[in-house]
């Protein structure tokens, strides 16, 4: 059961991929109250001399109550509840999305209520790329492993997928926080794919979880 519930927030935090990532016409929140709470709530974090940072595309920020650090891209803001929910339209959507102006471009979060064990994410991946797999079954897949980043198990599924109108390049990235799944997504179309896909990569091996 539990991993079907893994399965399930994990094709949320993809539901976007089922239809067209074309720029939406709401706009990215503003300062609003739904950015202050402790879900959405950003600090920047400290400047290092890690090869992290050395992008001049990305920056550093720390997310969900300080207990993530990760790369995203310079200019993104935290998308409005209304585009969040017209291009993830399940209602366990993620909590936090960093996008570009247009929309079309996203960094997803997404803390579940799974319980996980850092050593037990091996055992999850299999069944979650199962499932995905037979949703999508068009879908081009890059890699599907279990890597260390940061001192962290991270799991990491790289695919291309079918939408109404183009194809969407995914970077999923799944591990341990608080003894409960973090699943975290990166999403673009498939024609932005080249310019994007390095400084995806970038973000994830930026990947710091408590």
């Amino acid at each position: 059961m539990k991993k079907l519930v893994s399965v399930a927030l994990l094709l949320s935090m993809l539901a976007i991929t089922a239809c067209s990532n074309k720029p939406a016409d709401t706009k990215p929140a503003e300062q609003n109250a739904a950015q202050t709470t402790e879900t959405a709530k950003t600090t920047e974090a400290p400047k290092t001399d890690s090869a992290a940072t050395t992008n001049d595309k990305l920056e550093a920020k720390k997310v969900l109550n300080d207990k993530v650090e990760i790369l995203i891209p310079k200019g993104f803001t935290v998308m409005s509840e209304e585009m969040a929910k017209a291009k993830y339209p399940m209602e366990n959507r993620p909590s936090l999305i960093y996008t570009d102006e247009k929309g079309s471009i996203n960094i997803a979060f997404s803390h579940t209520e799974t319980p996980i064990q850092d050593s037990l994410l091996k055992d999850m991946k299999d069944p979650m790329k199962q499932a995905f797999s037979n949703m999508y079954q068009d879908a081009t897949w890059y890699r599907d492993e279990v890597i260390q980043i940061n001192g962290k198990n991270v799991g990491v599924f790289e695919l291309l997928t079918p939408a109404a109108d183009t194809k969407i390049y995914n970077l999923i990235f799944f591990t341990e926080l608080d003894g409960k799944m973090l699943m975290t997504t990166f999403n673009c179309t498939e024609a932005q794919m080249e310019e994007w896909k390095p400084l995806a990569q970038e973000i994830l091996m930026s990947y710091k979880v408590q």
